[in-house]
C-alpha cells in the first residue's frame, strides 16, 4: 500500500486486477512473464466488467435451454456461454419478458464471477419504441471488497443486440 496516498499500487485506488483480455493485450506490448499484472482503478474495473457483460449478452448459447440440465458441469462451462436465442419470444408477453430476465440473471451468475447477488429487471421506458431496457444490479467483487453496481442493458429486438451502459456511457466492442 502506498503510504503517501493510501492507494494499492500506483494511481489505482482499489488495486483490481484487469480482465483476461487486458492482460493478454498487455502481454503483447512488452510485458514479459515475470512482469506483474497491472492494476486497474475501480472505474476502469467496472468498464472492463461492462464490456465483458456486453460480450456475454450478445453471444448465443450453442444449446437450447434445458438440454444440458442432466450435465451440471457442462451447463456451467463454456459450452453454455451466452444467452438462449429469444427470437421466438413475444416481447409483449409478461411471461416471455420474465424468462428473458431470468436468462440474463442465470447467464451472468454462471459466467461472470466478478458479479454476485445478481438481479435483472425490465424497466418501462415511456416513448421507447422497438427496444427493451433492463437494469442489472449486482455486487462487484473487487480487491477492496464488494461494491454495488448497476448496469443498463438495452435490447434492440430487431437485431437481438444488447448495449450495456454505466454512468451515461455506452460500451460497444
Amino acid at each position: 500500500m502506498n503510504q503517501t496516498n493510501g492507494h494499492h499500487g500506483p494511481h489505482h485506488p482499489n488495486g483490481a486486477t484487469p480482465g483476461l483480455l487486458e492482460r493478454l493485450i498487455g502481454a503483447g506490448q512488452g510485458a514479459g512473464p515475470a512482469t506483474p499484472a497491472p492494476r486497474l482503478g475501480l472505474e476502469q474495473f467496472k468498464d472492463c466488467v461492462a464490456r465483458d457483460l456486453e460480450a456475454l449478452l450478445n453471444t448465443r448459447a450453442g444449446f437450447p435451454a434445458g438440454q444440458l440440465d442432466a450435465y451440471p458441469e457442462a451447463r456451467a462451462s463454456i459450452l453454455n456461454y451466452g444467452l438462449v436465442d429469444f427470437a421466438g419470444f413475444c416481447l409483449s408477453s409478461s411471461e416471455d419478458r420474465a424468462a428473458i430476465c431470468a436468462s440474463l440473471k442465470d447467464a451472468i451468475e454462471r459466467h461472470e464471477p466478478r458479479l454476485k447477488n445478481v438481479s435483472a429487471s425490465l424497466e418501462q421506458e415511456h416513448g421507447s419504441v422497438n427496444r427493451l431496457h433492463f437494469v442489472i444490479n449486482a455486487s462487484l467483487q473487487a480487491a477492496g471488497g464488494a461494491e454495488p453496481v448497476n448496469f443498463n442493458a438495452v435490447l434492440q429486438p430487431s437485431s437481438l443486440h444488447y448495449a450495456i451502459s454505466k454512468a451515461g456511457r455506452v460500451f460497444r466492442p
